[in-house]
C-alpha cells in the first residue's frame, strides 16, 4: 500500500514538472520569437504628448494644495485663539490674588505657544482643551488657589498621559509588526518545505532509474 501511494506520489510530481517545464519552455520560445521578429529599422519612435492643459492642471493642484494648508492653518489659528479666550474669561473671574491679570491674554498665549509648539496640531489643541476646562472648573467653584502651581500641575499630568498614550500605541503597532513577521516566517517555511519535497521526490525518481 505504501509502495503504490509513493509511486502515485512521484507520478504525480513527474507530470507537475513537465507541466511546468512545458509552459517554460513555451513562453521562452514565444518571447524568443518576438524579440528576433523586430528589427532596430521597424522601431517606431513615438513623438512624446506635452500639454498645456496638462500644466495648467498641476499648477492648479499645487494652488488648491497652499490653499488648503493655508485654510487648515486659519482654522487652527481661529481653535488656538478660541482655547485662549476661553481660558483667559476663566482666569479673569479669580481674584487678583490668584492671579496677576496684567497682560493675562498676551502672557497666556505665549506661555500656550511655548509649551507646544513643538507638537503636532491637534494635540496642540487637545492641551488648550484641558487647560480650558481645569481653569472653568476653578473659576465655577471659585476656590482659591495658587493658579501657577495648579497650571504646573496640569502640564505634568497632562503630558504624562500623553506620553503613555503613545507608548501603549507604540506597543500595539509593534504587536502587529510581529504577527506580521510570524505569517511571513510561516510562509518561507511552508516554501522550504514544499521545496525540499520537490527534492526529496526528484531524488526518489534517481534512485529507481538507477535500479532500473
Amino acid at each position: 500500500m505504501f509502495r503504490f501511494i509513493e509511486k502515485t506520489f512521484l507520478k504525480i510530481i513527474q507530470i507537475i514538472g513537465l507541466l511546468f517545464a512545458t509552459i517554460v519552455l513555451v513562453a521562452s520560445v514565444f518571447l524568443g520569437y518576438n524579440k528576433i521578429d523586430i528589427k532596430e529599422t521597424d522601431a517606431v519612435v513615438e513623438m512624446p504628448v506635452i500639454k498645456f492643459s496638462d500644466y495648467q492642471k498641476m499648477t492648479l493642484n499645487q494652488e488648491q494644495k497652499i490653499a488648503k494648508n493655508l485654510g487648515d492653518n486659519q482654522q487652527f489659528e481661529n481653535a488656538f485663539d478660541e482655547h485662549i479666550n476661553g481660558i483667559v474669561g476663566a482666569l479673569s473671574v479669580l481674584s487678583d490674588k490668584a492671579v496677576d491679570k496684567e497682560d493675562l491674554k498676551q502672557k497666556v498665549k505665549i506661555s500656550s505657544r511655548v509649551k507646544v509648539s513643538q507638537y503636532p496640531q491637534p494635540i496642540q489643541l487637545t492641551y488648550l482643551t484641558s487647560l480650558e476646562k481645569l481653569t472653568k472648573q476653578v473659576a465655577t467653584v471659585g476656590a482659591e488657589v495658587d493658579m501657577d502651581k495648579l497650571i504646573q500641575w496640569h502640564d505634568y499630568a497632562f503630558f504624562q498621559q500623553m506620553q503613555k498614550t503613545n507608548q501603549n500605541n507604540f506597543l500595539q503597532i509593534g504587536s502587529v509588526r510581529i504577527q506580521k513577521n510570524a505569517y511571513s516566517a510561516l510562509w518561507n517555511a511552508l516554501a522550504i518545505f514544499a521545496m525540499l519535497v520537490i527534492m526529496l521526490a526528484v531524488l526518489r525518481i534517481e534512485q529507481n532509474t538507477r535500479k532500473k
